[in-house]
């Protein structure tokens, strides 16, 4: 099912704005798009699609950055062995190659750490940080990770581990003991953008440390090769799906380019296997193909496949890898399908809360993110999904625009174990015996906090055309505001008064819906997927109004245009 949708057009833009910009050599339809989305003078529009609007920070705006750059040389200057220990998603793994990389580029010796989500959970863990000071560390940067972890940060520091935690989740009021918590949302933070992905927040600490490095050479020539790893950047912050606006977009745009002319092997061998084309990979490949693939370990097994792949030199090991990948999110596709028919089989029994709660022992924990994704897009209310277990509940939470669902955390941290995330997803860890009360709590919170005007999404469509004006060039041209994310969706146009060919539903079980439809003599092939539904609403001859994304379809050597239908309803005029 999908909730009922609001259709908001973004901007009535007057037509003569529209001509103004059209007339330096846009597309008539760019030009709509970009006056919408209130770049509507010709200097906006030349920053905008030339990627000049933003450059980097200063690292050292960002609170203790000068003491995790001081510590971290006095440790590769005397030998010290450091870990640097990340997340298992892509953004935590990307963080942890890339600084790696630097470390021992810069001469140090650096491990990994990556904990098993089964068997550790998310986050900083005693046991392992008790495990990596056993092995002869004497520092270990937490990156993308630890800035919610006082306890097990003041454990490690008592025991002679010095800590610094690079991360970008949202800071508590009470920071953890480390030599330095580097987080550009804390309060005290002077960095002007707080939005960076950790893989982006660990690009600024690598830059940092090789400026505080270039008295040697190595210092110099790794400061020289930082461009190498925009590919790592660009992959972290597409997948965290943090705003890809001011430095995340340029990052992301950077490290595309990176990525297009030259890949490295485990990411080559990750776009074969996923059929990307290298030189034309963009946001969309990297959120809907590559990523999921890198995340299919750390859901179903254990993350360190995916770093070995980053790391990879040699294409036929990054090929094996890739497979094994590819094999394994295959698994999570399915495993994911048959999870989110039961969750809704589940929330059936009931009557539907403005916020979700759906908890299991048969619930994947590698999979409650997507599955609580999936919830969230199909009935549009916080979600929180959990494999709870006789002692141990973990989930995983997303919710809509307008409810923090950290925040919201936060109303029960004293019930928590561990939590940390962000306003639209996070994570979180408590005792089974606690849930009755977490839940009656997280309720109540939703009640006073939660508008009911949030719970209907809406659809903001950018400009209003007629069928007729849909060409590959108008695709091309869209393409020019990539890189697509959170704050720069990809473009969406709507028609009104098309009307129906034909119609039916195709893919599994019917699940996805293809027709044709026409207006004026122009006839264009539709997908709307997971709309396979609507097949009994809908019969050749209706007239419709709808919202979608063109496209090029690309089949056995032919690539012919094709809109992906977000929505449908009967026209209105």
């Amino acid at each position: 099912m999908r909730n009922a949708q609001n259709w908001i057009l973004r901007r009535q833009v007057p037509a003569a704005l529209v001509r103004e910009c059209a007339s330096h050599g846009l597309n008539p339809v760019l030009a709509q798009v970009l006056c919408a989305r209130r770049m509507d003078s010709p200097a906006k529009i030349h920053a905008f699609l030339s990627g000049e609007e933003h450059d980097l920070g200063d690292p050292l705006d960002m609170a203790d950055m000068q003491q995790a750059i001081e510590r971290t040389r006095r440790a590769l200057l005397s030998g010290e062995q450091i870990a640097v220990y990340g997340d298992f998603d892509v953004d935590g793994v990307t963080s942890t190659a890339l600084l790696v990389s630097l470390l021992r580029g810069l001469g140090g010796n650096a491990m990994p750490y990556i904990p098993d989500r089964f068997e550790e959970g998310y986050g900083l863990n005693i046991d392992a940080l008790d495990g990596i000071r056993a092995e002869g560390v004497s520092l270990c940067i937490a990156v993308d990770c630890g800035v919610r972890s006082y306890d097990e940060v003041a454990h490690a520091q008592a025991h002679g581990l010095d800590m610094i935690i690079v991360d970008h989740h949202t800071a508590p009021t009470e920071l953890p003991p480390a030599v330095a918590v580097v987080d550009p949302k804390r309060p005290d933070s002077d960095y002007a953008f707080a939005e960076l992905a950790g893989v982006g927040v660990t690009y600024q600490l690598c830059r940092a440390l090789c400026a505080a490095m270039d008295d040697s050479e190595r210092g110099r020539q790794m400061a020289r090769r930082m461009e190498d790893y925009l590919d790592l950047v660009a992959l972290g912050t597409v997948a965290d799906i943090v705003p890809l606006e001011n430095e995340n977009r340029a990052l992301t745009r950077w490290g595309l380019n990176r990525l297009r002319s030259s890949p490295r092997p485990g990411l080559l061998a990750l776009m074969e296997q996923a059929r990307v084309q290298p030189a034309t990979v963009g946001s969309i490949d990297v959120a809907f193909r590559l990523a999921p693939r890198l995340n299919a370990a750390g859901r179903l097994e254990h993350a360190t496949i995916s770093y070995e792949l980053l790391m990879a030199e040699d294409l036929g090991q990054a090929r094996a890898l890739a497979e094994a990948l590819g094999r394994t999110n295959q698994e999570r596709q399915s495993l994911l399908e048959e999870q989110v028919a039961m969750a809704m089989a589940d929330l059936a029994r009931e009557p539907l809360e403005p916020l979700l709660i759906i908890q299991g022992p048969d619930y994947h924990e590698g999979i409650v993110g997507l599955i609580a994704s999936r919830l969230r897009e199909a009935f549009y209310r916080p979600t929180l999904v959990l494999r709870a277990d006789a002692e141990t509940a973990r989930g995983s939470a997303r919710s809509v625009d307008g409810f923090h669902i950290t925040e919201a955390l936060d109303s029960c941290r004293d019930l928590l174990i561990r939590y940390g995330g962000h306003a639209q997803a996070a994570g979180f860890t408590l005792a089974s015996d606690r849930l009755p009360e977490f839940r009656r709590r997280l309720l109540d919170y939703a009640g006073e906090h939660l508008d009911q005007t949030a719970l209907t999404p809406r659809l903001l469509v950018d400009a209003i055309v007629p069928l007729g004006v849909l060409t590959p060039d108008v695709v091309k041209a869209l393409s020019m505001l990539e890189p697509f994310g959170r704050s720069n969706p990809e473009p969406l146009l709507a028609s009104l008064g098309a009307q129906i060919r034909n119609i039916n539903a195709v893919g599994q079980d019917g699940k996805h819906l293809r027709l044709n439809v026409c207006q004026a003599n122009r006839s264009l092939p539709c997908i709307a997927f997971r709309q396979g539904a609507l097949l009994d609403q809908y019969r050749a001859g209706d007239r419709i109004d709808l919202v979608y994304r063109p496209s090029m379809n690309h089949w056995q050597g032919r690539s012919t245009l094709q809109l992906v239908v977000e929505a449908i309803r009967p026209a209105r005029n």
